[in-house]
Protein backbone atom coordinates (compact mmCIF):
# COMPACT_ATOMS: atom_id res chain seq x y z
CA UNK A 1 0.00 0.00 0.00
CA UNK A 2 1.31 3.36 -1.22
CA UNK A 3 0.25 6.59 1.24
CA UNK A 4 0.19 9.50 -1.72
CA UNK A 5 -1.28 11.47 0.87
CA UNK A 6 -4.87 11.93 -0.97
CA UNK A 7 -6.37 13.30 2.55
CA UNK A 8 -3.17 15.58 3.14
CA UNK A 9 -2.82 18.23 0.22
CA UNK A 10 -0.58 20.67 2.37
CA UNK A 11 1.95 17.81 2.01
CA UNK A 12 2.15 17.88 -1.29
CA UNK A 13 5.54 19.63 -3.20
CA UNK A 14 6.83 18.95 0.74
CA UNK A 15 9.21 16.49 1.86
CA UNK A 16 6.97 15.53 4.69
CA UNK A 17 6.17 11.75 2.99
CA UNK A 18 9.43 11.58 1.79
CA UNK A 19 11.31 12.06 5.43
CA UNK A 20 8.91 10.46 7.42
CA UNK A 21 8.01 7.35 5.40
CA UNK A 22 8.29 3.79 5.65
CA UNK A 23 11.15 3.41 3.55
CA UNK A 24 13.20 6.37 5.48
CA UNK A 25 12.41 4.57 9.35
CA UNK A 26 13.73 1.71 7.70
CA UNK A 27 16.84 2.93 6.17
CA UNK A 28 17.19 5.00 9.66
CA UNK A 29 17.27 1.39 11.30
CA UNK A 30 19.76 -0.15 8.93
CA UNK A 31 21.57 2.96 9.80
CA UNK A 32 21.75 2.15 13.22
CA UNK A 33 22.05 -1.75 13.47
CA UNK A 34 25.56 -0.95 10.91
CA UNK A 35 26.69 2.08 13.19
CA UNK A 36 26.57 -0.30 15.96
CA UNK A 37 28.78 -3.19 14.05
CA UNK A 38 30.82 -0.36 12.84
CA UNK A 39 31.70 0.70 16.40
CA UNK A 40 32.47 -2.61 17.56
CA UNK A 41 35.00 -2.89 14.94
CA UNK A 42 36.36 0.17 16.06
CA UNK A 43 36.67 -0.53 19.79
CA UNK A 44 37.91 -3.83 18.87
CA UNK A 45 35.48 -6.08 19.92
CA UNK A 46 34.59 -7.03 16.03
CA UNK A 47 37.07 -8.39 13.64
CA UNK A 48 38.05 -5.80 10.98
CA UNK A 49 36.73 -7.82 8.31
CA UNK A 50 33.44 -6.78 9.98
CA UNK A 51 33.65 -3.34 8.42
CA UNK A 52 33.65 -4.72 5.03
CA UNK A 53 30.47 -6.90 5.68
CA UNK A 54 28.83 -3.84 6.88
CA UNK A 55 29.61 -1.66 3.67
CA UNK A 56 27.91 -5.15 1.77
CA UNK A 57 24.85 -4.58 3.95
CA UNK A 58 24.73 -1.30 3.26
CA UNK A 59 23.91 -1.41 -0.31
CA UNK A 60 22.19 -4.86 -0.04
CA UNK A 61 18.55 -3.32 -0.07
CA UNK A 62 15.97 -4.50 2.51
CA UNK A 63 12.49 -4.96 1.35
CA UNK A 64 9.89 -2.48 3.14
CA UNK A 65 7.25 -4.57 2.53
CA UNK A 66 8.59 -7.73 4.00
CA UNK A 67 9.58 -6.56 7.27
CA UNK A 68 6.28 -5.03 7.60
CA UNK A 69 4.44 -7.82 6.95
CA UNK A 70 7.00 -10.01 9.62
CA UNK A 71 6.59 -7.15 12.30
CA UNK A 72 3.64 -8.78 13.82
CA UNK A 73 4.71 -11.80 15.75
CA UNK A 74 7.42 -9.73 17.53
CA UNK A 75 5.52 -6.31 17.46
CA UNK A 76 7.62 -4.67 16.15
CA UNK A 77 9.78 -3.88 12.69
CA UNK A 78 13.34 -4.24 14.65
CA UNK A 79 13.07 -8.09 14.97
CA UNK A 80 12.51 -9.09 11.42
CA UNK A 81 15.47 -6.68 10.05
CA UNK A 82 17.85 -8.69 11.95
CA UNK A 83 17.15 -11.60 11.23
CA UNK A 84 17.20 -10.89 7.68
CA UNK A 85 20.63 -8.57 8.55
CA UNK A 86 22.34 -11.33 10.00
CA UNK A 87 21.63 -14.03 6.84
CA UNK A 88 22.95 -11.47 4.63
CA UNK A 89 25.92 -10.99 6.61
CA UNK A 90 26.46 -14.65 6.83
CA UNK A 91 26.27 -14.68 3.11
CA UNK A 92 28.88 -12.22 3.06
CA UNK A 93 31.45 -14.00 5.60
CA UNK A 94 30.42 -16.78 7.85
CA UNK A 95 30.04 -15.84 11.51
CA UNK A 96 29.85 -12.44 10.50
CA UNK A 97 25.65 -12.68 12.04
CA UNK A 98 27.76 -12.86 15.44
CA UNK A 99 28.34 -8.97 15.15
CA UNK A 100 25.12 -7.76 14.43
CA UNK A 101 22.57 -6.39 17.09
CA UNK A 102 25.23 -7.33 19.42
CA UNK A 103 24.28 -6.08 22.65
CA UNK A 104 21.32 -3.93 21.44
CA UNK A 105 17.56 -4.12 22.10
CA UNK A 106 14.25 -3.85 19.53
CA UNK A 107 13.93 -0.77 21.53
CA UNK A 108 17.72 0.74 20.85
CA UNK A 109 17.18 0.30 16.89
CA UNK A 110 13.60 1.52 16.65
CA UNK A 111 14.03 4.42 19.08
CA UNK A 112 17.77 5.04 17.64
CA UNK A 113 16.34 5.11 14.09
CA UNK A 114 13.42 7.96 15.25
CA UNK A 115 16.21 10.01 16.31
CA UNK A 116 17.64 9.96 12.80
CA UNK A 117 14.80 10.51 11.24
CA UNK A 118 13.71 13.20 13.78
CA UNK A 119 17.13 14.87 12.76
CA UNK A 120 16.25 15.17 9.10
CA UNK A 121 12.90 16.25 9.93
CA UNK A 122 14.40 19.42 12.25
CA UNK A 123 16.55 20.55 9.56
CA UNK A 124 13.57 20.45 6.86
CA UNK A 125 11.02 22.23 9.16
CA UNK A 126 14.07 24.56 9.78
CA UNK A 127 15.11 25.53 6.23
CA UNK A 128 11.42 25.80 6.08
CA UNK A 129 10.80 28.27 8.97
CA UNK A 130 14.11 30.14 7.92
CA UNK A 131 12.09 30.97 4.26
CA UNK A 132 8.85 31.79 6.08
CA UNK A 133 10.54 34.44 8.40
CA UNK A 134 12.49 35.56 6.16
CA UNK A 135 9.48 36.18 3.97
CA UNK A 136 7.66 38.21 6.49
CA UNK A 137 11.07 39.75 7.61
CA UNK A 138 10.14 41.49 4.13
CA UNK A 139 7.04 42.27 5.16
CA UNK A 140 7.88 44.10 8.31
CA UNK A 141 10.08 46.38 6.26
CA UNK A 142 7.67 47.44 4.13
CA UNK A 143 4.86 47.80 5.90
CA UNK A 144 6.74 48.83 9.03
CA UNK A 145 4.49 52.36 8.86
CA UNK A 146 1.34 50.77 6.83
CA UNK A 147 -1.29 51.91 9.00
CA UNK A 148 -4.26 49.23 9.68
CA UNK A 149 -6.65 48.32 12.28
CA UNK A 150 -5.80 46.24 15.22
CA UNK A 151 -8.29 43.77 16.60
CA UNK A 152 -9.08 42.39 20.09
CA UNK A 153 -11.82 39.74 21.00
CA UNK A 154 -13.41 40.18 17.18
CA UNK A 155 -13.77 44.24 17.20
CA UNK A 156 -11.75 46.88 16.12
CA UNK A 157 -9.55 48.55 18.92
CA UNK A 158 -7.03 50.62 18.00
CA UNK A 159 -4.68 51.75 15.25
CA UNK A 160 -1.67 49.46 14.74
CA UNK A 161 -0.07 49.15 11.38
CA UNK A 162 0.56 45.80 8.89
CA UNK A 163 4.36 45.70 10.18
CA UNK A 164 3.59 45.42 13.75
CA UNK A 165 1.36 42.79 12.92
CA UNK A 166 3.78 41.01 11.06
CA UNK A 167 6.29 41.41 13.79
CA UNK A 168 4.08 39.63 15.82
CA UNK A 169 4.12 36.24 13.41
CA UNK A 170 8.01 36.90 13.07
CA UNK A 171 8.51 36.63 16.60
CA UNK A 172 6.73 33.21 16.69
CA UNK A 173 8.29 31.99 14.10
CA UNK A 174 11.72 33.22 15.69
CA UNK A 175 11.08 31.46 18.28
CA UNK A 176 10.08 28.16 16.58
CA UNK A 177 13.63 28.21 14.88
CA UNK A 178 15.11 28.38 18.36
CA UNK A 179 13.27 25.86 19.72
CA UNK A 180 13.47 23.06 17.31
CA UNK A 181 17.36 24.05 16.94
CA UNK A 182 17.87 23.22 20.17
CA UNK A 183 15.47 19.71 20.48
CA UNK A 184 17.90 18.79 17.37
CA UNK A 185 20.95 19.73 18.76
CA UNK A 186 19.82 17.04 21.56
CA UNK A 187 18.91 14.19 20.30
CA UNK A 188 20.45 11.51 21.55
CA UNK A 189 21.27 7.82 20.97
CA UNK A 190 19.42 4.74 22.38
CA UNK A 191 21.74 1.57 23.48
CA UNK A 192 20.63 0.15 26.70
CA UNK A 193 19.99 -3.30 25.92
CA UNK A 194 17.51 -5.92 27.22
CA UNK A 195 16.92 -3.50 30.32
CA UNK A 196 18.86 -0.84 29.91
CA UNK A 197 21.96 -1.59 31.83
CA UNK A 198 24.38 -2.66 28.30
CA UNK A 199 25.33 -6.01 30.68
CA UNK A 200 25.42 -8.06 27.48
CA UNK A 201 27.51 -5.82 25.72
CA UNK A 202 29.46 -4.89 28.82
CA UNK A 203 30.57 -8.31 28.75
CA UNK A 204 31.63 -8.62 24.89
CA UNK A 205 33.37 -5.45 25.35
CA UNK A 206 35.10 -6.02 28.47
CA UNK A 207 36.42 -9.00 27.33
CA UNK A 208 37.94 -7.51 24.20
CA UNK A 209 39.69 -4.34 26.59
CA UNK A 210 36.90 -2.39 25.77
CA UNK A 211 33.41 -1.36 27.93
CA UNK A 212 30.23 -0.42 26.76
CA UNK A 213 30.07 2.83 27.31
CA UNK A 214 32.99 3.34 25.09
CA UNK A 215 30.96 1.40 22.79
CA UNK A 216 28.37 3.74 22.93
CA UNK A 217 30.42 6.54 22.76
CA UNK A 218 31.65 5.15 19.20
CA UNK A 219 28.22 4.26 18.43
CA UNK A 220 26.87 8.11 18.29
CA UNK A 221 30.31 9.09 16.65
CA UNK A 222 29.12 7.58 13.62
CA UNK A 223 25.35 8.37 13.97
CA UNK A 224 25.80 12.31 14.86
CA UNK A 225 23.61 11.53 18.06
CA UNK A 226 24.59 12.71 21.84
CA UNK A 227 25.76 9.88 24.10
CA UNK A 228 22.91 9.82 26.70
CA UNK A 229 23.28 9.46 30.71
CA UNK A 230 21.22 6.43 30.80
CA UNK A 231 19.31 4.66 28.60
CA UNK A 232 15.94 6.19 28.04
CA UNK A 233 13.62 3.36 26.80
CA UNK A 234 11.11 4.83 30.11
CA UNK A 235 12.01 7.96 30.08
CA UNK A 236 10.86 9.61 27.14
CA UNK A 237 11.85 13.09 27.17
CA UNK A 238 13.44 13.00 24.70
CA UNK A 239 10.40 11.94 22.48
CA UNK A 240 8.76 14.94 24.41
CA UNK A 241 11.28 17.50 24.08
CA UNK A 242 11.44 17.06 19.74
CA UNK A 243 7.63 16.52 19.85
CA UNK A 244 7.13 19.88 21.93
CA UNK A 245 9.56 21.88 19.81
CA UNK A 246 7.58 20.74 16.78
CA UNK A 247 4.19 21.40 17.99
CA UNK A 248 4.95 24.87 19.11
CA UNK A 249 6.91 25.22 15.44
CA UNK A 250 3.28 24.36 13.98
CA UNK A 251 1.36 26.72 16.04
CA UNK A 252 3.98 29.27 15.55
CA UNK A 253 2.95 29.00 11.78
CA UNK A 254 -0.79 28.24 12.39
CA UNK A 255 -1.32 31.92 14.34
CA UNK A 256 0.54 33.49 10.92
CA UNK A 257 -2.69 31.31 8.77
CA UNK A 258 -5.06 31.85 11.10
CA UNK A 259 -4.86 35.47 11.00
CA UNK A 260 -4.69 35.18 7.13
CA UNK A 261 -7.80 33.65 6.90
CA UNK A 262 -9.90 36.46 8.87
CA UNK A 263 -7.73 39.52 7.04
CA UNK A 264 -8.91 37.80 3.64
CA UNK A 265 -12.55 37.59 4.54
CA UNK A 266 -14.50 39.53 1.74
CA UNK A 267 -15.85 42.17 4.28
CA UNK A 268 -11.68 42.89 5.24
CA UNK A 269 -10.06 42.22 2.44
CA UNK A 270 -6.76 43.40 3.79
CA UNK A 271 -4.54 40.49 2.69
CA UNK A 272 -5.06 38.13 -0.25
CA UNK A 273 -3.04 35.21 -1.42
CA UNK A 274 -1.40 34.83 -4.53
CA UNK A 275 -2.17 32.20 -5.91
CA UNK A 276 -5.57 31.73 -6.56
CA UNK A 277 -8.00 29.22 -4.53
CA UNK A 278 -11.05 27.99 -6.69
CA UNK A 279 -14.08 26.50 -5.86
CA UNK A 280 -15.88 23.64 -7.01
CA UNK A 281 -19.42 25.27 -7.23
CA UNK A 282 -18.43 28.96 -7.18
CA UNK A 283 -16.41 30.53 -9.59
CA UNK A 284 -15.83 33.53 -8.56
CA UNK A 285 -14.23 32.53 -5.06
CA UNK A 286 -10.36 33.21 -4.46
CA UNK A 287 -10.05 31.22 -1.07
CA UNK A 288 -6.99 31.97 1.02
CA UNK A 289 -6.22 27.99 0.52
CA UNK A 290 -2.63 27.81 1.85
CA UNK A 291 -3.73 29.91 4.84
CA UNK A 292 -6.76 27.50 5.19
CA UNK A 293 -4.79 23.91 4.99
CA UNK A 294 -1.76 25.18 7.44
CA UNK A 295 -4.51 26.43 10.19
CA UNK A 296 -5.82 22.51 9.43
CA UNK A 297 -2.48 21.45 10.06
CA UNK A 298 -2.43 23.92 13.39
CA UNK A 299 -5.64 22.36 14.63
CA UNK A 300 -4.16 18.73 14.46
CA UNK A 301 -0.75 18.98 16.03
CA UNK A 302 -1.98 19.56 19.81
CA UNK A 303 -3.38 15.73 19.73
CA UNK A 304 -0.47 14.88 18.19
CA UNK A 305 1.41 16.21 20.88
CA UNK A 306 -1.16 14.52 23.85
CA UNK A 307 -0.58 11.28 22.07
CA UNK A 308 2.68 11.71 22.97
CA UNK A 309 2.77 12.79 26.08
CA UNK A 310 -0.12 9.86 27.78
CA UNK A 311 2.55 7.71 26.07
CA UNK A 312 5.28 8.94 28.42
CA UNK A 313 3.63 7.15 31.64
CA UNK A 314 5.43 3.90 30.77
CA UNK A 315 6.21 1.12 33.35
CA UNK A 316 8.79 -0.60 34.10
CA UNK A 317 12.63 -0.64 32.21
CA UNK A 318 10.77 -1.58 29.17
CA UNK A 319 6.90 -0.34 29.22
CA UNK A 320 4.30 -2.61 27.92
CA UNK A 321 2.63 -0.22 25.01
CA UNK A 322 3.39 2.92 25.84
CA UNK A 323 5.97 3.02 23.84
CA UNK A 324 4.48 1.26 20.69
CA UNK A 325 1.86 4.09 21.03
CA UNK A 326 4.18 7.06 20.50
CA UNK A 327 5.35 4.96 16.87
CA UNK A 328 2.60 6.65 14.63
CA UNK A 329 1.48 9.94 16.50
CA UNK A 330 5.01 10.91 16.02
CA UNK A 331 5.65 10.50 12.79
CA UNK A 332 2.17 12.21 12.03
CA UNK A 333 3.46 14.86 14.22
CA UNK A 334 6.41 15.19 11.97
CA UNK A 335 4.73 14.98 9.07
CA UNK A 336 2.28 18.16 9.90
CA UNK A 337 5.17 20.41 10.97
CA UNK A 338 6.89 19.14 7.63
CA UNK A 339 4.12 20.75 5.78
CA UNK A 340 3.04 23.17 7.85
CA UNK A 341 6.50 24.97 8.04
CA UNK A 342 6.73 24.35 4.27
CA UNK A 343 2.80 25.35 3.72
CA UNK A 344 4.00 28.98 5.76
CA UNK A 345 6.86 29.84 3.80
CA UNK A 346 4.71 29.34 0.57
CA UNK A 347 2.32 31.62 2.44
CA UNK A 348 4.21 34.25 3.59
CA UNK A 349 6.32 34.86 0.10
CA UNK A 350 2.41 35.18 -1.96
CA UNK A 351 0.91 37.50 0.32
CA UNK A 352 -0.70 40.69 -1.24
CA UNK A 353 -1.28 43.87 0.92
CA UNK A 354 -3.98 46.07 0.53
CA UNK A 355 -3.04 49.28 1.66
CA UNK A 356 -6.13 51.50 0.56
CA UNK A 357 -8.45 48.43 2.29
CA UNK A 358 -6.47 48.89 5.24
CA UNK A 359 -6.63 52.52 5.24
CA UNK A 360 -10.72 52.64 4.63
CA UNK A 361 -10.81 49.74 7.22
CA UNK A 362 -9.81 52.20 9.79
CA UNK A 363 -12.48 54.69 8.90
CA UNK A 364 -15.36 52.08 9.82
CA UNK A 365 -16.44 53.37 13.31
CA UNK A 366 -16.30 57.08 12.65
CA UNK A 367 -13.21 57.68 14.55
CA UNK A 368 -14.19 55.31 17.70
CA UNK A 369 -11.16 53.65 17.05
CA UNK A 370 -9.08 56.66 18.17
CA UNK A 371 -10.61 57.02 21.75
CA UNK A 372 -7.48 55.15 23.66
CA UNK A 373 -5.23 57.52 22.48
CA UNK A 374 -7.72 60.59 22.74
CA UNK A 375 -7.90 59.65 26.00
CA UNK A 376 -3.94 59.70 26.38
CA UNK A 377 -3.56 63.04 25.14
CA UNK A 378 -6.77 64.37 27.48
CA UNK A 379 -5.40 63.10 30.28
CA UNK A 380 -2.13 64.97 30.16
CA UNK A 381 -4.64 68.14 31.02
CA UNK A 382 -7.53 66.71 33.19
CA UNK A 383 -6.51 63.18 34.06
CA UNK A 384 -6.64 59.64 33.30
CA UNK A 385 -10.18 59.46 34.87
CA UNK A 386 -12.22 62.11 33.71
CA UNK A 387 -10.70 61.71 29.86
CA UNK A 388 -11.61 58.67 30.15
CA UNK A 389 -15.31 59.80 31.35
CA UNK A 390 -15.33 62.32 28.46
CA UNK A 391 -14.26 60.01 25.97
CA UNK A 392 -16.73 57.19 26.91
CA UNK A 393 -19.36 59.43 27.15
CA UNK A 394 -18.75 61.05 23.64
CA UNK A 395 -18.56 57.51 22.23
CA UNK A 396 -21.73 56.18 23.25
CA UNK A 397 -23.08 59.56 21.69
CA UNK A 398 -21.83 59.18 18.23
CA UNK A 399 -22.25 54.83 18.59
CA UNK A 400 -26.11 56.18 18.40
CA UNK A 401 -25.68 59.41 16.29
CA UNK A 402 -23.73 58.06 13.87
CA UNK A 403 -21.62 61.71 14.01
CA UNK A 404 -17.62 61.29 14.32
CA UNK A 405 -16.35 60.88 17.57
CA UNK A 406 -13.96 63.77 16.31
CA UNK A 407 -17.08 65.95 16.28
CA UNK A 408 -18.53 64.90 19.33
CA UNK A 409 -15.58 65.06 21.41
CA UNK A 410 -15.23 68.79 20.29
CA UNK A 411 -18.43 69.69 20.94
CA UNK A 412 -18.27 67.82 24.93
CA UNK A 413 -15.19 69.64 24.87
CA UNK A 414 -16.65 73.11 23.65
CA UNK A 415 -19.45 72.80 26.42
CA UNK A 416 -16.29 72.09 28.88
CA UNK A 417 -14.56 75.24 28.85
CA UNK A 418 -11.44 73.76 27.47
CA UNK A 419 -8.97 75.94 26.14
CA UNK A 420 -7.45 75.74 22.72
CA UNK A 421 -4.00 74.17 23.29
CA UNK A 422 -5.88 71.05 24.67
CA UNK A 423 -8.48 70.64 22.16
CA UNK A 424 -6.08 71.06 19.17
CA UNK A 425 -3.89 68.15 20.70
CA UNK A 426 -7.00 66.38 21.18
CA UNK A 427 -8.16 66.98 17.18
CA UNK A 428 -4.54 66.29 16.56
CA UNK A 429 -4.68 63.09 17.83
CA UNK A 430 -7.66 61.73 15.70
CA UNK A 431 -5.42 62.36 12.54
CA UNK A 432 -2.25 60.72 13.96
CA UNK A 433 -0.60 64.34 14.75
CA UNK A 434 1.04 66.42 16.99
CA UNK A 435 -0.59 69.50 17.90
CA UNK A 436 1.71 71.92 15.62
CA UNK A 437 0.66 69.62 12.56
CA UNK A 438 4.13 67.31 12.78
CA UNK A 439 3.88 63.43 13.30
CA UNK A 440 3.27 62.10 16.32
CA UNK A 441 6.95 59.67 16.84
CA UNK A 442 5.20 59.17 20.84
CA UNK A 443 2.89 56.75 19.71
CA UNK A 444 4.35 55.04 17.36
CA UNK A 445 8.18 54.80 19.35
CA UNK A 446 7.45 51.65 21.49
CA UNK A 447 6.47 49.84 18.51
CA UNK A 448 9.23 50.65 16.23
CA UNK A 449 11.53 49.65 19.03
CA UNK A 450 10.03 46.25 19.31
CA UNK A 451 9.93 45.53 15.65
CA UNK A 452 13.94 46.45 15.62
CA UNK A 453 13.82 44.04 18.22
CA UNK A 454 12.25 41.27 16.35
CA UNK A 455 14.08 41.80 13.28
CA UNK A 456 17.51 41.54 14.59
CA UNK A 457 16.00 38.44 16.92
CA UNK A 458 15.86 36.58 13.41
CA UNK A 459 18.73 37.68 12.16
CA UNK A 460 20.35 36.30 15.06
CA UNK A 461 18.84 32.89 14.93
CA UNK A 462 19.44 32.77 11.58
CA UNK A 463 22.84 33.96 11.08
CA UNK A 464 25.57 31.53 10.15
CA UNK A 465 27.65 29.92 12.91
CA UNK A 466 29.80 32.55 14.20
CA UNK A 467 28.51 35.15 12.53
CA UNK A 468 25.48 36.52 14.82
CA UNK A 469 26.16 39.34 16.59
Amino acid sequence: MIDAGLLDPLAQGSRALDLTGDAAFLAAMVRAELALSRALVDEGVAPEWMLGVCDGLETAGVDVAAIASSSRAGGNPVIPLVTRLGAAADALHDGASDHVHLGATSQDILDTAAMLVARDVCDEVLARLHDAGAALAALVETHRATPMVARTLGQHAAPTTFGFVAAGWLDGVTTAIDLVDRARAGLPLQLGGAVGSLASLSRAATSRGSSADHVAAAVARRLGLRVAPIAWHGSRAPVLTLASALAGAVAAVGVVALDVTVLARTEIGEVTERARGGSSAMPHKHNPVTAVLVHAAARRAPQQLASLYGSALADDQRPTGAWHAEWLPLRELERTAISAAHGAATLAAGLDVDVARMAANLELTGGLIYSEQVVAVLAESVGHAAAFELVGTASREAARSGHPLAEVVAEAMAAGSYDRGVRDAVAAAFEGSAADGSADTTSTAAADAAIDRVLAAFRAVTAPVGEAS
